[in-house]
């Protein structure tokens, strides 16, 4: 019996002394992470690290664009509509600047005055794919006379605008005029407006 106890008593120091060595022993360390190249430090971020509303911004920036028609009402007078093909909203006020071409694409300097019709120009949001609108009246006269303009192409140029754009002119029965032809003696223009009320009254 004495010879057992001092077995498992021998036994049992070991074991404590081996516990002890155990949890004495230091942790392995942490590989430490490679350093970072000078070119990964002062990376740039793309736009797939950049905020979205950021992203969104730089991929909406577009040129502004229009498209412009003249519709003829009535001889002599024709109602302009000027539509912000764009995707971005625009401010616009006063008047379109009207060009007069001649067939051979020279222009003609046709008498245009800018008139208050129905009145003053408001300052327009036009936000894309809506239009503004101003009525042009302009004084038909003989084509064979010297005094008399006239015009094959008519090209429109917003306010505050450096591009101008062709003018699709559109007949009374709604179509496009595939070969328009303006026999212009003088020309008034109106001021561009949020709707059609009251600009066709010259």
């Amino acid at each position: 019996m004495r010879v057992n106890t001092i077995v498992q008593g021998a036994a049992g120091i070991a074991v404590l002394f081996a516990l002890t060595a155990c949890s004495s022993a230091p942790a392995p360390q942490a590989a430490a992470a490679p350093p970072q190249s000078p070119s990964a430090a002062t990376a740039q971020p793309t736009n797939a690290d950049k905020p979205a509303s950021v992203v969104r911004q730089n991929d909406n920036a577009a040129k502004t664009s229009f498209h412009a028609e003249l519709t003829i009402q009535d001889q002599g007078l024709g109602l302009l509509a000027l539509e912000n093909t764009g995707k971005t909203p625009v401010t616009i006020q006063g008047w379109p600047t009207l060009r007069f071409l001649a067939a051979d694409n020279s222009p003609l300097k046709v008498p245009t005055q800018n008139v208050d019709i129905p009145g003053a120009g408001p300052s327009i949001t036009l936000r894309p794919g809506t239009n503004a609108f101003a009525g042009v009246k302009w004084e038909t006269g003989d084509k064979g006379s010297t005094d008399t303009f006239v015009s094959t192409t008519l090209e429109l140029t917003p306010p505050h605008a450096t591009t101008s754009t062709v003018v699709d002119v559109i007949g009374t029965d709604g179509k496009k005029v595939a070969y328009p032809e303006l026999d212009l003696t003088s020309v008034k223009v109106g001021t561009l407006q949020p709707s059609t009320q009251g600009v066709l009254v010259f």
